[in-house]
Order: C-alpha cells, then structure tokens, then sequence
C-alpha cells in the first residue's frame, strides 16, 4: 500500500493516464490530478500540494517532460518518475541530469510502477529528513525568527538595506540585513557573490554564459569584477 500523497500524472495519452490514475487508486491513492502539458503541471504544482509527479517526456509541444524534470528537482524540489517510450542514449542522457526517482519504459507492468513510485517516496522522506539536519541561516521577519535551510536558498538580491532572498517552492522573504551582511554569513557553504546585486547558491546554476548565469530558469547578470568567480560555480 503506497502512503497517502496527492500524485501529479503528467501525459497526453489519455489512456494511459487513466490506466496509471486507476493503479494508483486501487492502492488507496485517492487524491490523483491528471494534466497534459508543461504549463498545466506548473499551474496545477503552484496550486495544490503535490507530493510525486508521473511524467512523460515527450508531451507534443514545444516544452518536454525534461523540461518539467528540471524544475521537478530545481525548483519544487519533489520526487518524480519518466514513464515514456524514449530508450535512447541521448534521451537518457538529457533525463539523469535532471535527477528523476526512475526511468519506467511503456508498455509498463503494473508491480514495476508501484515500486518505483515506493522507492521515490521513500528517498523523498530521507532527502526531507537529511534536509532537516542541513546548516541554517536563521533571519528576522517583521518580530519572527525564521530558520531557512541553506538548501532552500536559490539567489539574494540587494535592495538597498533590504535583501531579498529567493527560496524554493516560489517563495521569498525579504529582510532588514545587507546583501554584504549576509554573504558574510553564506560564503563558506557554497553561495558566490556574482554581481553587486547578486549572490547565488551554486547548487542551483544550471548553466554560466557569457555575462550571465542560469539559476533555477532565471537568467542573472554577473558583474566585470565577478567574471574571475565563475570558475568557482562547477567546482
């Protein structure tokens, strides 16, 4: 019996939604959403609280299931499965970078699923539970103390004598503290100052260009003084 989570099935054969819908159910899953495309997961993981994604890769727009991988592991930071038909090397290739709990080839058995789908629970509540022992920047908001875990943590940016800093799950806190102040506190556990008005959590760049990086899909300006850091990102 898989534990009681809300399931995303994410696939644009509507046979083979209901087919994997129905096998979740009968596991006792009740709570089974079943979109088509990139942008209608999106919507639906801003919207309610998914707790695994099932996803094809190729989705028949221009956006992939790799695409949604991506932000599966960068940005919600959930568990989830490929279910495709894809078995080439360079798919295969494109799809461990994104980190999924498996790769399930169709036509699929039914035992082969669930235990994949158990597997990736199980990482998630370990990866949770790793998470919870993770270091911490503690700040103050408003009269709160907020403990945020430095995983959590995507970019900051200055505002004057505010910070901004981004978080996953498209969240933010805003505090009364210096960009400087705080990467003070950050430096020795993997954030690199890029720009006067950056500084970034090199676990979450995804790609250095010339004048810019990736970092969970937004594209960030890196300052002519910071250029000599970039080399520090990949390290």
């Amino acid at each position: 019996m898989i534990p009681a989570s809300c399931f995303l099935i994410v696939e644009d054969e509507l046979l083979i939604a209901e087919t994997i819908s129905d096998f979740l159910k009968a596991e006792g899953c009740s709570n089974v959403l079943i979109v088509e495309t990139v942008d209608e997961a999106i919507e639906a993981l801003n919207t309610s609280k998914i707790d695994f994604v099932l996803t094809d890769i190729a989705l028949g727009n221009e956006r992939s299931g790799i695409d949604l991988g991506f932000l599966l592991h960068s940005h919600f930071n959930l568990p989830f499965i490929y279910i495709t038909s894809h078995a080439d090397k360079a798919m295969i290739e494109k799809a461990k970078h994104t980190h999924p709990s498996a790769y399930i080839l169709k036509p699929f058995k039914k035992e082969d699923l669930l235990i994949a789908i158990e597997l990736g629970l199980f990482s998630a509540s370990k990866k949770l539970q790793k998470q919870s022992e993770d270091e911490e920047l503690i700040i103050k908001d408003g009269r709160a103390m907020v403990r945020l875990f430095h995983s959590q943590i995507i970019w900051l940016e200055a505002d004057g004598n505010y910070t901004c800093i981004y978080l996953t799950g498209n969240e933010r806190r805003i505090v009364r503290m210096t960009l400087s102040e705080l990467e003070e506190q950050l430096s020795a556990f993997g954030f690199v100052r890029i720009h006067k008005s950056f500084v970034v959590n090199k676990k979450h760049v995804s790609e250095i260009k010339s004048g810019s990086l990736i970092v969970n899909g937004q594209e960030l300006s890196v300052g002519r003084t910071f250029q000599p850091k970039l080399s520090e990102i990949f390290k």
